[in-house]
């Protein structure tokens, strides 16, 4: 048997050696222990000490002496596997309660600010690599990234097209009408006063809100209950006759 065995039952590294090493030699003193079991004499006492908490060795007085033996290995290492078998078991039916707290966790607001041309990038390939069926666009912008990142938009644009990904936008009637016309697209158009400086996309759980200014910043939220409430209020919307 090696040591890493008797590890796997809750032995420490220097317990399994000593243990090991005892039931080779039957009945042994300290010394003898100690040069069998590579363990250094300063730890062999408390070594031996552990060992007989847990019952597995046991200690015997022979002329002034004192020597160690391992007791019945098949009744003392059949109950450190049962209670690990417990062990196991406990994690087991406790699983579906780790896993719906770690859901509750994952379902909490998660907010980040990103900054500049590179944030706007990261924000716009999260959508992306999000892969959702489609996207909602409250108040795309003449100043937004069509005209901030032209090259990096028509990159975009063709990708998200060619994963087949839709957006809905509800914007102002000056929108430009080079952006009028792209596939994948429908377009709800308001009064030219809906017309901001900033726009909110809104995908599977998320919410992303750009704020079109000299320096642009996004805003990215993830929280199901946020992205529901825009959903809804884009929904509004875009029913709502002019």
């Amino acid at each position: 048997m090696e040591p890493e065995s008797l590890q796997n039952l809750g032995l420490s590294k220097n317990e399994s050696q000593v243990y090991l090493a005892l039931l080779k030699l039957g009945s042994a003193s300290v010394n003898e222990i100690a040069r069998h079991a590579d363990v250094h004499r300063v730890n062999i006492y408390d070594t031996l000490e552990r060992l007989h908490q847990k019952g597995l060795i046991s200690s015997i007085m022979k002329s002034n002496k004192k020597y160690f033996e391992v007791a019945n290995p098949k009744e003392k290492l059949n109950e450190l596997i049962d209670k690990k078998e417990k062990e196991i078991s406990f994690v087991k039916k406790s699983l579906p309660e780790m896993i719906s707290v770690y859901q509750d966790s994952a379902n909490k607001q998660n907010a980040h600010i990103f900054k500049g041309s590179l944030g706007i990038k990261s924000v716009l390939k999260d959508i992306l690599s999000s892969k959702p069926k489609e996207i909602l666009d409250i108040g795309a912008s003449k100043s937004g990234l069509p005209y901030l990142l032209p090259d990096y938009f028509k990159i975009w644009d063709s990708q998200r097209i060619k994963s087949k990904i839709k957006i809905k936008i509800i914007t102002s009637s000056k929108l430009p009408k080079k952006l009028k016309n792209r596939r994948l697209q429908e377009i709800k158009f308001v009064n030219q006063e809906f017309e901001a400086s900033s726009s909110t996309l809104i995908y599977n759980d998320k919410v992303a809100i750009f704020m079109w200014i000299e320096s642009p910043i996004a805003i990215l939220i993830e929280s199901k209950e946020l992205a529901n409430s825009y959903k809804n209020y884009f929904n509004l919307l875009w029913e709502k006759k002019n």
